[in-house]
């Protein structure tokens, strides 16, 4: 027993021995940040750090939107690859905490090793160029008198303003038609093209837009973010709703704890550049920077909640 005892710890040794030399001499070719969504939608978050982190690791960084399926494409993709640090996954929260509850997709938020959180923002409900109304009372009389006869966009079924706009029209007692796309930046093309009448999406899309006629009526958080002032929350329009949804690294399950630590070091400190700060809110966006301990914390209340959440509202896997 104790020759076996002693097998065992020395193969577990050179294990660790073969993980931190396999961290030490990391990267040594070029790493795939996969973005579950359009491209023109979450990946503009990260663009600004793209070459910040290309000379930090000395290696390409690669951003690749692979959408689908509410994000489950492109995440399931992640989860699937080696945990070796070179295909990475940067997506809104509810891609690994909704969509496979809605999707019965195989995989779950415990697949995922959580890096850093980046962005946290709210949605903005939008109506399109002519709607016959310009502010959220209107849209809510609308709504009510046309049960179904108001359709709205979102990136994808389960995705976070799916989920914020299902319950946005449970508090308020309407009935919306959903049109799911494959991103936020595609719904916004619907919108412009008066596919669709109302799109749930990320500010940062939705309010360069205000110029070509779209009309932002509200937004989803409790509070309104400092960017965004002059637009009331649903909780001011008497709704008790408030979402907003966290955008971060993931990696799949099992990648060496020193990679994912040198990768949340770089995300804090290229998110904690005033640079980069202020291209964000150009952009209408907030940043919220939350390390591996802080984000695993957040991740997994925000699990818990969002499987109550879709029992209030019902929604089930289709």
């Amino acid at each position: 027993m104790n020759t076996t005892r002693r097998n065992v710890l020395a193969a577990a040794g050179l294990m660790l021995g073969a993980g931190t030399a396999r961290a030490q001499t990391y990267p040594d070719r070029a790493i795939r940040v996969i973005v579950p969504y359009a491209a023109g939608g979450a990946d503009q978050f990260i663009r600004p750090l793209q070459a910040r982190l290309t000379q930090a690791l000395g290696q390409p960084i690669v951003i690749d939107s692979v959408t689908g399926g509410g994000g489950a494409i492109g995440a399931n993709r992640v989860r699937t690859s080696a945990p070796d640090g070179y295909t990475l996954l940067f997506a809104g929260t509810g891609a690994l905490t909704a969509v496979p509850r809605l999707q019965r997709l195989n995989y779950s938020i415990a697949d995922f090793a959580p890096i850093a959180n980046l962005i946290a923002i709210p949605y903005v409900l939008a109506a399109r160029q002519g709607a016959p109304f310009t502010d959220f009372a209107g849209f809510l009389r609308a709504a009510r008198a046309r049960p179904e006869g108001l359709s709205y966009g979102t990136p994808g079924v389960g995705s976070t303003p799916h989920l914020v706009a299902e319950a946005m029209a449970k508090a308020a007692g309407v009935k919306l038609l959903h049109v799911p796309y494959s991103g936020v930046a595609t719904a916004v093309i619907g919108l412009l093209a008066g596919d669709i009448d109302l799109v749930m999406g990320a500010p940062g899309n939705i309010m360069p837009l205000v110029e070509r006629g779209v009309v932002p009526l509200a937004q989803t958080g409790a509070r309104r973010i400092a960017v965004l002032r002059d637009l009331p929350t649903l909780r001011e329009a008497g709704l008790e709703v408030d979402l907003v949804t966290r955008f971060g690294f993931f990696a799949p399950k099992g990648t060496d704890a020193a990679v994912l630590d040198r990768w949340s070091r770089l995300l804090l400190e290229g998110g904690g550049d005033p640079a980069y700060a202020q291209a964000m809110q150009r952009a209408f966006n907030e940043v919220e920077l939350l390390d591996r301990t802080r984000f695993q914390g957040f991740l997994a209340a925000e699990d818990a909640a969002t499987a109550e959440l879709l029992a209030a509202l019902n929604l089930t896997a289709g």
